[in-house]
């Protein structure tokens, strides 16, 4: 049930009307793409905000444990969908969720 309702929810995101399956996992790859480097500009602006070396090194360190576990957590939730078509959609929709609720995380740091 879990699972047909996160499916359910990935159709009105991808508006996937006339998409094949390759075109709604190249769209969503796309989509993690743009999102990570939103990110990235959004935690180099908060690095160069810091005014301390201790404050840099724990929030690189809390951003390498984050990456860390936003690929394993992606990578688990599309192994449901091992061997089809589906499982790069799953994991790139992942990865971009993660990454957007880690910017708004790293924007409220800055604030």
């Amino acid at each position: 049930m879990k699972n047909t309702l996160f499916i359910l929810s990935l159709i009105p995101y991808f508006a996937t009307f006339g998409q094949t399956q390759a075109e709604m996992n190249e769209e969503a790859k796309k989509a993690h793409s743009l999102a990570d480097k939103e990110m990235t500009l959004v935690y180099k602006t908060l690095m160069s905000n810091l005014t301390t070396q201790g404050e840099k090194d724990l929030l690189l360190a809390a951003q390498r444990a984050w990456i860390t576990y936003k690929e394993a957590h992606c990578k688990a939730l599309a192994h449901q969908y091992e061997g089809g078509s589906m499982m790069p959609l799953i994991y790139y929709n992942c990865l971009e969720e993660m990454t957007r609720q880690r910017m708004e995380q790293l924007n409220a740091y800055g604030q």
